[in-house]
């Protein structure tokens, strides 16, 4: 690892260490009255099952949008996650989707060509900002962009609502997605459903905070290095980032005009149940969808186990949490109960894969700049931001120093540590082949405080090494911690495997219970 990262995230772990008893008298107190409990059973009910019962006229899509469109206006106030909504819109949606669903007429053959034509009709979903919805905001949470909105619907997008899917709103984000915290000028700061006084996470924070607190069935996020992962842990909810390169990224701002940038930003699927994940990545995938192979059924008994031989790393790293060594101890156990093959695996270069990771970005090229000038004077937007006269937040500041500088990786090492990143994937694609899973944390504490993140950089190591790779993860919650935070890991499958990864979550969502609603 490169001397001065060592020394940047010693830094400010120590800095943070200081700044803890302040950060948590600033935090305010905790919640007095118990979050907004769920009084419509239609708002827990998974959405690959919504879109059944409105098949079926069951019930139909126009209440269940406005059940969703009640209960988002109910907690949004709470949790702060909504940038700009299309409700009423919405409704009328829900209405033609009620329409083709009568004009089938209850024949079985016309409601079957329903459901493969459009597999999601009439449930409604939302979309992070920066996954472009056509007609609502697309500002990134960028002082001098936030009157401007998207064009046309993302590809991803495009697919999802093609399959009948309703969006009801694009979600918060950080400025420009350049942060590990949901908060900017223009819509403000997302807050965690389980805890007020700590974040969503980012960049995919306001799906996270929506679909934690019970207002979303399912949304769209995004993941460049552990965006999707993160919020869904510190929300306890389901997020998948799927191998690179399978669902189209176009739309997405910001964007990269490298071609190789779908190979480390993914779109990908955040819900409160499980069973959801394979349909949503099925339809965001389009025609790729076939080289993941998610309708061959999946026997989990039969698959290996794959888990960290031990997680104690340098000086600088983030410590792992007890809770979450617990979380990942309890669902290697509940394998090993069932006889599932389980083995210990090092993580080889585990202690370089931020600066693995770091290469792989800063190999990119044509990389958007989040400021009005291409050579920004930092120190003088620093200045701004200390007296409340810059655009932009302290956040994006001080990532563009870290990338700006090249801090993360010595130029000289630039190729040993590409080559290093060749071993990895290898090794781990040999090792996982077909029918193998690792289990591994993808954060090392449950949801920080508000402003805590800064110290806990080199703790996204374990979620931006697998975008590095292009492997497959999704983030799986395991219960609580004693403070009501939610827990969990993720579970990574080697390339295109994504079928592995979700089969285990659907497992451990048996075992442990999934998602609960805030209290």
């Amino acid at each position: 690892m490169e001397l001065f990262l060592k020394l940047v995230a010693l830094t400010l772990r120590l800095i943070n260490a200081v700044l803890e008893p302040i950060l948590t008298w600033f935090g305010g107190p905790p919640r007095t009255e118990p979050f907004p409990v769920i009084a419509n059973e239609v708002l827990r009910v998974p959405a690959s099952e919504l879109a059944e019962r409105i098949r079926q006229r069951k019930i139909r899509s126009v209440d269940v949008v406005r059940a969703y469109v009640l209960r988002i206006r109910e907690v949004n106030p709470l949790i702060n996650a909504v940038v700009e909504e299309r409700f009423e819109a919405a409704l009328g949606e829900a209405a033609e989707a009620d329409e083709r669903v009568a004009a089938c007429g209850g024949a079985e053959q016309a409601l079957q060509e329903l459901a493969t034509t459009s597999p999601l009709l009439g449930v409604p979903i939302t979309v992070k900002e920066s996954c472009s919805v056509k007609g609502l905001s697309l500002s990134g949470g960028v002082v001098r962009r936030q009157n401007l909105t998207a064009e046309e619907d993302g590809e991803a997008v495009g697919y999802v609502r093609k399959a009948g899917a309703i969006p009801l709103l694009v979600s918060n984000t950080p400025e420009y997605c350049m942060a590990f915290e949901s908060y900017n000028n223009v819509t403000g700061r997302t807050l965690n459903p389980y805890d007020p006084r700590r974040t969503s996470a980012g960049s995919s924070g306001g799906e996270g905070a929506l679909i934690g607190a019970g207002a979303s069935v399912c949304g769209i996020g995004s993941d460049l290095g552990g965006s999707i992962r993160i919020p869904a842990l510190f929300c306890g909810i389901f997020g998948h980032k799927p191998s690179a390169g399978i669902v189209p990224i176009k739309g997405h701002m910001p964007v990269c005009a490298d071609a190789h940038f779908d190979q480390y930003l993914s779109l990908g699927p955040m819900c409160r149940y499980a069973k959801d994940l394979p349909l949503l990545l099925r339809i965001m995938s389009g025609s790729n969808a076939a080289k993941l192979r998610l309708t061959e059924p999946v026997n989990v008994d039969a698959l290996k186990i794959y888990y960290p031989q031990k997680l104690d790393f340098t000086i600088n790293a983030v410590p792992i949490a007890p809770e979450i060594r617990e979380s990942l101890r309890s669902a290697l156990k509940y394998f090993q109960n069932k006889g599932t093959y389980t083995e210990p695996l090092n993580f080889r270069y585990f202690c370089d894969s931020m600066q693995i990771a770091s290469t792989a970005l800063q190999t990119l090229k044509d990389v958007p700049n989040v400021f009005a000038t291409q050579r920004p004077n930092l120190l003088w937007e620093l200045a701004k931001v200390v007296l409340r006269q810059s655009e932009h937040t302290f956040a994006t500041i001080f990532m563009y120093l870290l990338s700006a500088s090249k801090a993360t990786v010595n130029e000289k090492n630039r190729d040993r540590y590409l080559q290093m990143g060749a071993e990895l994937k290898q090794e781990f694609t040999n090792k996982l082949g077909t029918d193998g899973v690792f289990l591994m944390p993808s954060f090392p504490k449950p949801a920080l405080r508000h402003y805590e993140s800064f110290g806990h950089v080199t703790g996204f190591m374990y979620t931006m090494i697998m975008n590095a790779l292009g492997f497959p993860a999704t983030q799986v919650p395991l219960g609580f911690n004693r403070d009501g935070l939610p827990v969990g890991i993720q579970v990574v499958a080697g390339p295109n495997q994504d079928r592995l990864c979700l089969a285990v979550a659907q497992e451990l969502e048996k075992a442990f219970g999934g998602w609960q609603s805030p209290k």
